[in-house]
């Protein structure tokens, strides 16, 4: 408190402070799980964007070269040259490739792709295959999942358009 002569006193009382402190922290409690929502939705958005970016990108490749270009899981994207056997793997990463190229092998690989822990992506594909004119190789979906979050689809068309949307009616869990 800052007093000027008897009469004129600037500044906080201990009970002014002591309440705008509690309203402070009433608006934190409240904010705080709502925030982290925010980021869980946010992270798995993020995601599935990378996994439509990792498509899209494998798309052009494909006009682009005009041949095949292959997108795939791999079990450690950053290390792996070839797919993964599993389509159970797309959770861990994702490779795009040029499957005519054959030596150097690192070559043949145009895009790495590594995936958060904790998402779940599921699908019936081993691969999607773009041709560089006839689009994509079989009409796919992947789901896209993180606890207690929307699920998420990638959807892959015969003409190799790649479309996203979100299930506001499902939960993952």
């Amino acid at each position: 408190m800052n007093c000027i002569g008897r009469r004129r006193c600037t500044g906080f009382t201990l009970v002014e402070l002591m309440v705008t402190l509690a309203i402070l922290i009433i608006l934190t409690v409240i904010a705080v799980p709502g925030m982290t929502d925010l980021i869980r939705d946010a992270r798995l958005s993020s995601q599935s964007d990378l996994l439509v970016s990792a498509l899209n990108s494998a798309r052009l490749e494909a006009i682009k070269r005009r041949k095949s270009i292959t997108v795939c899981p791999a079990t450690n994207a950053n290390t792996d040259t070839a797919c993964a056997a599993s389509a159970a793997a797309w959770s861990t990463g994702i490779l795009v490739i040029d499957e005519d190229v054959v030596v150097p092998v690192d070559e043949r690989v145009i895009q790495r792709v590594q995936m958060k822990q904790g998402l779940t992506i599921t699908t019936a594909a081993t691969s999607v295959a773009f041709s560089g004119t006839l689009g994509s190789s079989a009409v796919t979906t992947f789901t896209l999942c993180t606890t207690e979050r929307k699920e998420h689809q990638v959807d892959v068309t015969l003409s190799g358009h790649v479309g996203k949307r979100i299930n506001s009616g499902t939960t993952c869990s």
